[in-house]
């Protein structure tokens, strides 16, 4: 059993003066029940962990390995109840540093195995605790693989878990009622409520080899002063921004061009977010206001927003694209990236001017768009997540394709000025 506590004793026989350890078989531990109901009605019974509660969501999985901290605090689940497909999770417990914001945004968990323990250096606390003061339910040992067939099959379901003992006719019921994912606007939600500066690099057990490259590059102490957008930013991408010898400040997702382009930076990054990209009307608008102006780099929700913004369109996508082990295929350099990915929509690329604009980046898994550029102006964007956390490191270089385009940008004479 996935963290079960064993019992040792130790028999002492005074005549013999030998000592014997004796181990025992795990103890028996009671664990409540827990229900997952789809919208289609299937069921999964399995046991509970984390709060007591139930919560309701769009039902995805991811094929990370490692990093369940990371996607648990990633902005972009927001409205999502997410199964790992790794069958042993919470075995090195949780930590400060692998927040990728300040709290959980997952609706709730779903796994194979919970380990109730952790073993780790760095563990500040066991993850079933971290759950349970986030008030994040989860439910385990039910079979996963099962689970993510089905969800390939059919395409994501909304889905209810419960670990309060509601029954599970009640939870199919409520997850038919929960709100499409498609339609949704999310991204105001999780963004902040108010203009803040970030200043913090990579943290010391991941130091990013591109700090001191970036440094002695630019020669200079100038750095770039970047405006990020706030649709539901993770601390990684601010990170390695910082790395890339850029002043970041970051803005709520409302927040207007004309703001931006008054306090004149030298390039706005779009960040990743949750949510259907099409409901952003306000978004797309700034972008367009912005095009041309100053460089702008987009990621995942930014990208597409930045497809929306050059006359395109966005389509849900079946399940999606969750996980840090998805190949790539950089078309301006025949290059194949394996990359991290979370995003439940996609741009159609053929809904592109293709006078205007270049497809550089497809998926190799499905040949959906993974990267476009304007052929003229400043503006690149990716679907993936090159910053990753959880993932490989396949993808920073466009990071610093961002400072080299911002660099260009400042020239003079620059027909892009």
């Amino acid at each position: 059993m996935a963290g079960g506590p064993f019992r040792y004793f130790v028999v002492v026989r005074r005549s013999e003066r030998k000592i014997k350890c004796v181990t025992e078989a795990p103890l028996t531990e009671v664990h409540r029940p827990a229900i997952l109901a789809l919208e289609d009605g299937r069921v999964f019974n399995g046991r509970a962990a984390g709060a007591i509660t139930r919560r309701g969501g769009e039902v995805v999985f991811n094929t990370s390995l490692t990093g369940y901290q990371e996607v648990f605090t990633d902005p972009s689940y927001a409205g999502q109840i997410v199964c790992l497909t790794y069958p042993h999770i919470g075995n090195v417990g949780a930590n400060v540093d692998d927040e990728e914001s300040s709290h959980p945004h997952i609706e709730s968990l779903i796994v194979r195995e919970f380990s109730q323990i952790s073993s780790n250096w760095r563990s500040s606390e066991t993850a079933q605790l971290y759950l349970n003061r986030h008030k994040i339910p989860v439910i385990w040992d039910i079979d996963t693989r099962a689970l993510v067939r089905h969800i390939r099959k059919v395409g994501a379901l909304r889905g209810m878990v419960s670990t309060d003992g509601t029954p599970a006719e009640q939870l199919i019921h409520e997850a038919k009622q929960l709100p499409s994912m498609a339609g949704q606007e999310l991204a105001s939600r999780v963004s902040c409520a108010k203009p803040y500066d970030w200043s913090q690099g990579s943290i010391d057990l991941a130091t990013s080899p591109w700090t001191e490259q970036m440094g002695e590059a630019e020669g200079t102490s100038r750095k770039f002063r970047v405006v990020a957008y706030d649709f539901g930013i993770k601390q990684n991408i601010l990170r390695l921004l910082n790395d890339h010898h850029c002043e970041v400040g970051v803005v709520p997702a409302k927040t207007s061009a004309e703001d931006i382009l008054g306090m004149h930076p030298d390039g706005v990054f779009l960040s990743n977010g949750p949510g259907d990209p099409e409901p952003m009307d306000y978004a797309v608008e700034n972008v367009r206001k912005m095009m041309g102006r100053v460089p702008v780099f987009g990621i995942c929700l930014g990208h597409q927003v930045c497809g929306l913004a050059l006359g395109g369109k966005t389509y849900k996508l079946k399940f999606g694209h969750h996980g840090s082990n998805h190949p790539v295929k950089n078309l301006l350099t025949s290059q194949i990236e394996i990359t991290a990915q979370n995003h439940g929509f996609c741009v159609d690329p053929d809904s592109l001017k293709s006078s205007e604009v270049e497809v550089t980046h497809i998926n190799l898994n499905d040949q959906t768009n993974e990267g476009i550029r304007h052929k003229k102006l400043p503006l690149f964007s990716v679907q993936y997540h090159p910053e990753a956390s959880p993932g490989p490191h396949d993808s920073h270089y466009l990071f610093t394709q961002f400072t080299d385009m911002m660099k260009e940008f400042q020239q003079p004479g620059s027909s892009r000025r």
